[in-house]
């Protein structure tokens, strides 16, 4: 067999290779000896902490779905899926910001919902493909797409849901889960990367509307819709608790 292994008379790709070997671990699971086991790495080291998380402020959300937008559009850009890494959801339980209300009036009460960059990162201990890796200069747990088998075990592995999509503000259905989305165009996943190769940091951050005019003083505020605080555990966990309890 030459390197560049022939089925049928096919050429089999190093990603399809690994989407068979990987339906085999499965099996193997099916029968007690476990996925997580078999792929299990001898060490986990401590990952390096992102530098920074998507910080959502519901309160300042009037669910216009730039954010969304902007992301399908600036990833499209890079030669990514355009399937949008942070995602808005009805939520009543929301009390909207006074100021934004007086220069918006009562548009509706939203959540949303991107990646933590979970210091630990599950789904990337979890990837047999190791297609999940840290963005060296940003820290960013990032996707890479031409490894990604599409196998889905990092989504299972996320520890943060989502909303059920019928309160989904933009109505599109996934047929997501959690923070990590499958791409069926590209038969890829897909989930927030801080559009690191990005000078000026993610799009959704830059060009959400209440920020501008926060920016602008037209509203007054402490914080941004969406912000990029710079990570902490102490700010991961602050996030994650009030995260758990938006989606409970």
């Amino acid at each position: 067999m030459s390197q560049n292994e022939t089925t049928n008379g096919a050429e089999v790709s190093r990603r399809d290779f690994l989407k068979q070997g990987v339906a085999g671990v499965v099996a193997l699971g099916s029968i007690g000896l476990g996925a997580s086991n078999v792929l299990n790495r001898a060490a986990a080291p401590e990952l390096q902490l992102s530098q920074g998380v998507v910080s959502p402020d519901p309160a300042l959300c009037i669910g216009c779905l730039t954010c969304e937008v902007i992301c399908s559009q600036v990833h499209k850009d890079h030669g990514l899926s355009d399937v949008p890494r942070i995602r808005i959801f009805n939520d009543g339980r929301v009390e909207l910001n006074a100021e934004l209300v007086k220069v918006y009036g009562d548009r509706g009460h939203f959540h949303q919902s991107p990646c933590l960059m979970c210091p630990e990162a599950e789904c990337l201990r979890v990837c047999p493909a190791n297609a999940l890796v840290v963005e060296p200069k940003t820290g960013a747990r990032i996707i890479d797409e031409k490894a990604c088998i599409a196998c889905g075990r990092c989504s299972q592995a996320c520890p943060f849901p989502v909303q059920v999509e019928s309160k989904a503000t933009n109505q599109t259905v996934f047929g997501q889960h959690s923070r990590i989305t499958y791409d069926p165009k590209k038969n890829v996943y897909t989930k927030c990367d801080l559009c690191n190769w990005r000078p000026e940091g993610p799009a959704c951050v830059e060009r959400c509307p209440v920020n501008v005019r926060i920016r602008q003083g037209i509203i007054k505020s402490d914080h941004l819709c969406l912000e990029l605080p710079k990570a902490s555990r102490e700010h991961w966990d602050q996030q994650s608790v009030a995260d758990r309890k938006q989606n409970a």
